[in-house]
């Protein structure tokens, strides 16, 4: 379990609890074609999200004046991937921590190599967070040419041989 807030522990007298996070079954994953990632969350419903506060008016003179505020707090059940280990880099479709909405919070990956990845996928409530792992194996031939004249070198040994 992860700990936000700057906090070692939960305190004794707080009854929240951190989300509980798995994922969908993954099925057959290619280079050539992204992949729905689907994490299922539950949480007990604290700390409650705060709202973000209204716009303000303008004052005199059509002046705003400036907030001195770093944000409006949680924003709710959250669930944020990243790649925990692998060969390349993945894309993940939103990059952002994406808000769970009925109990699942869905994302797209792309891989651009083949290989083995273990993927995280980490559930947050705003003040306490879990993580899980899938591991996921990509099949395919790369999707970036790291190399684009190796092709051309290719040809040109074969026409010398």
């Amino acid at each position: 379990m992860f700990l936000a807030g700057g906090g070692l522990s939960p305190a004794n007298e707080d009854p929240n609890q951190p989300p509980s996070v798995k994922v969908e079954p993954i099925g057959a994953v290619a280079t050539s074609r992204p992949l729905a990632l689907t994490a299922l969350v539950t949480d007990d419903g604290l700390p409650k999200p705060r709202v973000a506060p209204p716009p303000q008016a303008p004052g005199p003179g059509g002046v705003t004046r400036q907030a001195n505020s770093s944000g409006f707090g949680s924003r709710g059940l959250t669930v944020r991937w990243f790649v925990y280990r692998g060969p390349a880099k993945v894309i993940f479709d939103p990059a952002e921590p994406v808000r769970v909405t009925d109990g699942k919070a869905a994302v797209t990956a792309r891989f651009t190599q083949p290989g083995t990845y273990w993927l995280r996928a980490v559930a947050n409530d705003g003040r306490l967070s879990m993580p899980t792992d899938v591991t996921v194996t990509v099949s395919g031939s790369p999707s970036v040419r790291l190399l684009p004249w190796l092709d051309l070198f290719n040809q040109l040994r074969a026409l010398a041989d």
